[in-house]
């Protein structure tokens, strides 16, 4: 009986023109919506690139000189886009896309493209996310808001009840046919963004992104499928189809736009952030007088100096066989990546801590759920930012150490003002290779994401059900 039912629904749902009309409108807002994220993608793609070749040709090029000179010389390390980037772009935009890599200061990503654009820009961005996200919930309130209370306005339900069918089978069979035209229209969907990915990136992306795609569909499929069993649920609980309509509206205006927004203020005061002009000062106020105030710079290049000459048997730094110079740099960098660890990771514990109070809001918002999730293995959220930075920072740490030990170890301070080397020292200096983080890292990054909406699923379909066998029938 459920099955008859769902083909029932289904039928009626293909033939139905506002359907018809409403999928196709979704279904060309989002060629356009990919179509805008491959000429972003591409575009940004290519000026990454050229940027980050021009970046290293400048570096090997920079000509003879002292390597703790070329360390205040710089370097550009740059994060290329994820190729599921063009689908969710998510906070691409906000979080800078290159970190400029030099001696002493661990610097924050720059480059934000949000900067550059202009105020119709920073009001949203047309993204294929933001179309399956935002507009297909209201396709499924559409398709649901009446499927009781239009059925007993009509008088069909006591019909539908005198022959017998028990209100949860009939509920059960709804649910299975609306979700299989539901799961029908995301198929185009998705082949629609792999071929995107693939248009944009070659074919051997598609295979590398299998993993994440494949979690995007099922994370679009179960967010709409949560709308699916929620507006079911309130159609059969409400006692006409306008005031269903109005609640499932309303709901939509609450999780998706109102929700969100107070999210992010709760959360920033829960967990807040100090200034760019206060983070710095504190770690200019450590790197001098030491982490605990009690170990000033001064203080740990004398006991640095009376170690190496120690060592060496020396009693003046210019009688030792190599460059303290190159060794109280690197010491210098040593006790500052302290003081940035500690700096950093106290920022990076709140905005850990603001990203899970927006997480946990999945509880009463499917949608933020689905955005973190989709974000997450689009490659585009906050754990990817960190990531990158955490790896270019390693990077950063292994070429100063590089740099100061070669002025330590093959230049004394007698030859330390005329010590250079040149290309072939240069060409030695790796640039940074930048891997991303496993689909396995992704996936225990999102395991809150994904298990609410599980739960939202459970619980809507457990609603729509329960609601069935309580609903008036006349």
């Amino acid at each position: 009986m459920i099955l008859t039912i769902a083909k029932k629904e289904f039928a009626e749902m293909w033939r139905d023109g506002r359907f018809r009309w409403s999928a196709l409108i979704v279904f060309l807002l989002l060629v356009l919506s990919l179509s805008f994220g491959w000429r972003s993608f591409s575009l940004a793609q290519e000026e990454l690139r050229a940027a980050q070749e021009d970046s290293r040709r400048t570096w090997l090029e920079q000509g003879n000189r002292n390597p703790h000179s070329a360390a205040h010389f710089g370097v550009y390390a740059f994060k290329q886009k994820t190729p599921a980037a063009l689908i969710d772009p998510g906070l691409d935009a906000y979080s800078g896309n290159s970190i400029w890599v030099e001696a002493h200061y661990q610097n924050p990503a720059r480059n934000r493209p949000i900067e550059d654009s202009t105020s119709l820009q920073r009001f949203g961005e047309l993204s294929a996310a933001g179309v399956i996200l935002f507009l297909l919930p209201l396709l499924v309130v559409f398709l649901t808001f009446d499927s009781f209370a239009g059925e007993r306005e009509r008088g069909n339900l006591r019909e539908t009840a005198a022959s017998g069918i028990a209100m949860r089978t009939l509920a059960a069979g709804k649910l299975l046919g609306i979700g299989a035209v539901i799961f029908i229209l995301l198929v185009p969907i998705g082949l629609l963004g792999l071929a995107a990915v693939a248009f944009s990136s070659g074919i051997g992306a598609v295979a590398d992104e299998a993993a994440r795609l494949a979690a995007m569909f099922v994370t679009y499929a179960l967010y709409l499928f949560a709308f699916l069993g929620l507006g079911i649920a309130v159609s059969a609980w409400a006692r006409s189809s306008k005031t269903a309509l109005v609640v499932l509206i309303g709901f939509w205006v609450f999780s998706a736009l109102l929700l969100p927004r107070i999210v992010n203020e709760i959360s920033a005061v829960a967990y807040p952030v100090p200034t760019a002009q206060d983070f710095w000062a504190a770690v200019d106020k450590d790197t001098k007088e030491g982490i605990d105030g009690h170990d000033p710079q001064n203080k740990r290049t004398k006991e640095l100096e009376e170690r190496v000459l120690a060592q060496y048997g020396v009693t003046k730094k210019e009688d030792l066989p190599i460059n303290f110079s190159g060794l109280s740099l690197q010491a210098s960098e040593e006790h500052a990546n302290r003081v940035y660890d500690k700096h950093y990771g106290e920022l990076q514990e709140r905005h850990r801590g603001q990203k899970m109070m927006v997480d946990l809001a999945g509880l009463l918002s499917p949608l933020i759920a689905a955005r973190s999730a989709s974000m997450g293995f689009a490659g585009t959220d906050v754990h990817h930012q960190q990531h990158f930075t955490g790896e270019v920072e390693r990077y950063r740490r292994d070429l100063q150490k590089m740099l100061n030990e070669d002025l330590a170890f093959n230049s004394t301070a007698k030859t330390a003002s005329t010590y250079a080397v040149g290309r072939e020292f240069w060409e030695k200096t790796p640039d940074l290779d930048y891997q991303r983080p496993s689909f396995g890292w992704v996936a225990a990054q999102q395991w809150l994401s994904t298990l609410l909406l599980a739960a939202w699923v459970l619980a809507a379909f457990g609603a729509a059900l329960s609601a069935a066998g309580r609903t008036r029938i006349d």
